[in-house]
């Protein structure tokens, strides 16, 4: 019989939530497992080997519109499924479950929901750091999975397939020379605090076109100014050297463009994880966020943050207005570090 994944809403998480995925289509491999999610996370479960299918949450962010929502959760009930992992914490994750009729319900406690889940969980946060063993502990009874260092099995790292067709296509039509291809990420959707400062981000691209590299830069269209202040740094003669795609790019093909890189610099953002999914050796560089809660699941990652007493705040603007966390990361540092993760693709 199906399970039913009621998957998580931002790119990174949906990412994170692949290794309890992994697990349950390891226990049950006749199983079909159904991911659903809105379009912009549900795009990444598409390339999850282990869903079998992929249903599109049709309802925009905060909106409950309670009869659309029980109309969309009839049509749910014909796949008869026999259980759900609810990985939002809110409550209208909950109701559609509840609503198909899907007897067994399975999730953390968040958001006035006691009795839409059946299998309710408490989370002691400082039990489970990472949300990746918090997804994870969902898969066992709740008295095997009491804290991430108790878990019977180790979550397994996330990878997602990239599609050859698509990449063979992206290297034609945007003259990727693949083997000296480096990726530049230096969006932050988060807010300020999460960002290297510009300035940097164009010094570490001015140097890698002078090492020799094709620098290829993505982000989603809330970065695109910011990828064009990078921009206006780079001289008119080195400019060729750049492939910027900020804004121009699916899920997928973002995917299958960071698959195609020698290397990726990026903040903790949800293109860090794609980039750790894909096997990239990555360097992520870490302001307000920690390392031990999201961290990057490969062993090609290294992360980066100067250290200082009040890391990590978790504020989206820092509250000193120093940003001392990335503001104090040169950019030799941060080209050591990218050059030693290259390094392990000789």
């Amino acid at each position: 019989m199906p399970t039913l994944v009621v998957g998580p809403n931002w790119v990174g998480d949906m990412i994170m939530a692949q290794s309890l995925v992994a697990f349950l289509k390891s226990k049950r491999p006749e199983d079909p497992i159904h991911m659903l999610a809105p379009r912009w996370s549900l795009d990444v479960a598409r390339r999850m080997p282990e869903v079998d299918q992929a249903i599109e949450l049709p309802f925009n962010h905060g909106e409950l519109q309670l009869k659309k929502r029980w109309a969309f959760a009839r049509t749910l009930r014909y796949s008869k499924y026999h259980r759900a992992f609810v990985l939002p914490n809110s409550l209208k994750s909950a109701l559609i479950p509840v609503m198909a009729g899907i007897p067994r319900r399975i999730g953390w406690r968040g958001e006035y929901r006691y009795k839409l889940l059946t299998d309710l969980r408490v989370l002691h946060e400082t039990r489970f750091p990472r949300m990746i063993d918090r997804y994870m502990a969902l898969g066992f009874p709740a008295n095997l999975a009491l804290s991430a260092n108790q878990l019977p099995e180790a979550p397994p790292i996330p990878r997602l397939a990239v599609d050859q067709a698509s990449q063979a296509a992206l290297i034609k039509t945007h003259g990727l020379e693949t083997n000296r291809l480096v990726g530049l990420c230096p969006g932050a959707e988060f807010g300020p605090a999460k960002q290297w400062p510009l300035d940097r981000f164009a010094d570490l691209a001015k140097r890698l076109v002078d090492e020799g590299y094709q620098v290829l830069l993505l982000g989603s269209p809330n970065d695109a100014e910011d990828v064009a202040l990078i921009m206006d740094q780079v001289p008119e003669s080195k400019r060729s050297e750049f492939v910027n795609l900020t804004g121009q790019t699916s899920i997928p093909e973002v995917v299958d463009l960071i698959g195609l890189t020698q290397a990726v610099v990026t903040h903790d953002s949800g293109l860090m994880h794609v980039a750790a999914a894909t096997g990239r050796p990555l360097v992520a560089l870490y302001g307000p966020s920690s390392p031990v809660h999201t961290p990057p699941l490969s062993e090609a990652a290294v992360t980066l943050t100067h250290p200082v007493p009040c890391h990590p705040c978790f504020e989206r603007e820092c509250p000193l207005k120093h940003q001392a966390c990335l503001s104090e990361l040169s950019v030799d540092e941060v080209f050591v570090a990218l050059s030693n993760q290259m390094n392990r693709l000789v």
